[in-house]
């Protein structure tokens, strides 16, 4: 198939400057993955096919695709590149609010996704047709399929005719992004073309400021890295994407392909880069510079709190090149912490000031009436980059979006200089590998074990700042419980993140004086 003509520029949208881009330099290699070198061009063939196959399969303005591809291939891209030609939106099968963490949704989740989206169709390659034509036997909503010389033809897309891009309506429905809620279940994010571009334009303002073009990507294509993925890509940059992260391979990569200037990681990857780096010998920058690692300029981290310590130690050896960026799914990037920055330990425990196009206030949660500087209070953020609603959630989204303003649920206090500093969640929420999970709710499921008396359920912190689940109990003498099957339990009916990574079986529970379970004094004591 010959390169099209630039049809894609009807569109006026972020996709067709990145396929302008694309079709100026044809040959040159943009997307490096499982080994392979993807070139512009291939990648214009892939948007092209599957504009055509959605288009035949009926899909137009309004219309939601589900994807479900490889994990980070570049069909997680290019499926919704061509949707938002054809003036649709996308969610994502695979995982909701990964975390660090990249096994598959159970089936019942996706079919929940399917049902509440109103998708009109199932897009999947070879290694997601098995679960995706499962998905269609249990919600009714067909499978479109490109197929390269399989020789199945059950499914396979027709991509007969000749592409046509619709004008890009800013203000339409772009993107749901799922996310893991209090119970597990899926909870959607609807995001406007509008606020999908302004992330992308703010991630450009951060890559030009600090001179950053080719890219390292280990989270997943599917969620928050996906417009910085987009923004490399207008800038004229490469992507290097893994598909899950590995602290040695991420160094390997680094080490061997001398254009990748930045990076995006979790928190606590950071961490792992970090004792990789020194089980190698490398402690220093020059070591840094000897081991071949002196290209990467920025690593933009966050999802977590850090410990200052350790970030200390990175700067040791990575020198200004951390930048820690604080975010919501339903707002986008919140705060950003600058390379520079990190260097004063006066900043150390705060999470920046806020990123660009973004406000950010500390108010009353009730009132919503803001705090002066110093005082202690919710965070809440105004900024382009702002979903629209929780889909098919009128109530949450009316409590969280009060006249233009997200409140986050975050406790924090902001500087006299505009600096935020995060104490905690309003509903003291544990958040474990990205995922938020409420303790009342594993408390509930804990005590509705048979034979469990007394539960509670608390966040440890390690030394490198990540949240760990902890859960203490007590139990009827006369009753034998086994802590695996309530392990198993939580597992099947909330999610295997949720599972506390220890019980602790207690003949009594500590109470406060109010009569309910002193946590303080757990987390000292078991821990």
């Amino acid at each position: 198939m010959s390169l099209p003509e630039p049809w894609w520029r009807a569109s006026q949208s972020y996709v067709s400057e990145i396929l302008s881009l694309f079709a100026a330099a044809p040959d040159r290699d943009v997307f490096h993955w499982r080994g392979e070198a993807f070139s512009g061009g291939d990648l214009i063939r892939s948007v092209t096919e599957t504009f055509l196959a959605l288009r035949n399969r009926g899909v137009g303005r309004g219309d939601v695709v589900a994807i479900l591809v490889a994990p980070n291939s570049p069909e997680t891209l290019t499926v919704r590149y061509a949707t938002h030609l054809l003036g649709g939106a996308v969610c994502y099968l695979r995982t909701t609010n990964p975390g660090t963490r990249a096994t598959v949704l159970p089936l019942d989740h996706q079919i929940q996704i399917l049902r509440e989206t109103e998708a009109v169709t199932i897009y999947a390659d070879a290694e997601g047709s098995e679960r995706a034509a499962e998905l269609a036997d249990g919600s009714g909503i067909p499978v479109t399929r490109l197929q390269h010389g399989e020789g199945d033809e059950a499914g396979r897309a027709d991509v007969a005719g000749t592409p046509d891009a619709v004008s890009w309506d800013p203000n339409a429905l772009a993107f749901i992004n799922f996310t893991s809620g209090s119970t597990g279940r899926p909870k959607g994010i609807r995001l406007s073309g509008r606020a999908w571009e302004a992330t992308v334009r703010a991630w450009m303002d951060v890559g030009r400021e600090y001179d950053c073009a080719s890219i390292l990507i280990s989270t997943p294509l599917s969620h928050g890295v996906a417009p910085m993925a987009d923004a490399v890509f207008a800038m004229g940059g490469a992507l290097y994407v893994h598909e899950a992260f590995d602290a040695e391979k991420f160094v390997d990569t680094v080490s061997a392909e001398k254009e990748i200037s930045w990076t995006f990681m979790a928190t606590n990857h950071v961490f792992h880069v970090l004792d990789h780096l020194l089980e190698r010998g490398i402690g220093d920058r020059d070591a840094l510079e000897a081991a071949g690692l002196s290209s990467l300029k920025r690593i933009v981290y966050g999802g977590s709190p850090a410990a200052p310590a350790r970030i200390a130690q990175a700067f040791r050896i990575f020198g200004p090149a951390l930048a820690q960026g604080y975010a919501a799914s339903e707002c986008g990037r919140i705060t950003i912490l600058t390379p520079e920055e990190h260097g004063d330990p006066d900043l150390a425990a705060t999470v920046g000031r806020p990123f660009p196009g973004a406000e950010v206030t500390v108010c009353n949660s009730d009132s919503g009436a803001q705090l002066a500087v110093g005082e202690i209070g919710e965070v809440r953020v105004r900024s382009p980059q702002m979903m629209d609603a929780y889909n098919c959630e009128p109530e949450l989204t009316a409590r969280v979006l009060r006249d233009g303003w997200y409140f986050t649920g975050d406790i924090g206090r902001l500087d006299e200089r505009g600096y935020l500093t995060l104490l905690g969640r309003v509903a003291h929420v544990v958040k474990v590998g990205g995922v938020k999970v409420h303790p009342i709710v594993l408390e509930a499921e804990i005590l509705a074990h048979p034979g469990v008396r007394h539960a509670a359920v608390y966040g440890v912190q390690d030394e490198d700042g990540s949240d760990h689940i902890h859960a203490a109990i007590e139990c009827d003498p006369a009753e034998v419980v086994e802590v695996e099957d309530i392990r198993a339990s939580i597992a099947e009916k909330l999610s295997p993140i949720h599972v506390p990574e220890k019980i602790h079986v207690l003949s009594e529970l500590p109470m406060n004086s109010n009569g309910k379970p002193d946590k303080a004094l757990l987390k000292s004591q078991y821990s």
